[in-house]
């Protein structure tokens, strides 16, 4: 969780921009999973459905809304699992010069 608000948020903010009074970014971005075992687990992938899909959602901000309200409430267990990965992650996609890696 340390690497996500100490690099990446700033990052995003800095990025895309970040407006404090509607605590919203000015443009749209989307933070993907890279298929990480941690990330591919049954148990990972079974949670954010029943967390963030448990119903249709009419609109992309409700879905938003309620993917937001699922990482909220993420165990920090699932958390620390899917950022101790990205060190090695982040290093092969550099080695691999933004190339394919496993």
């Amino acid at each position: 969780m340390e690497m996500l608000e100490e690099e990446l948020i700033p990052w995003a903010k800095e990025t895309f921009g970040w407006d404090d009074e509607t605590e919203e970014y000015e443009e749209e971005w989307t933070f993907q999973q890279d298929s990480v075992p941690s990330l591919r687990a049954k148990e990972t992938q079974a949670w954010l459905q029943a967390k963030a899909c448990e119903k249709s959602h009419k609109s992309i901000n409700s879905l938003k809304k309620a993917i937001k309200k699922a990482w909220d409430e993420m165990p920090d267990e699932m958390v620390a699992r899917v950022v101790d990965s990205w060190p090695g992650r982040l290093q092969a996609c550099i080695d691999a010069e933004g190339g394919y890696i496993e």
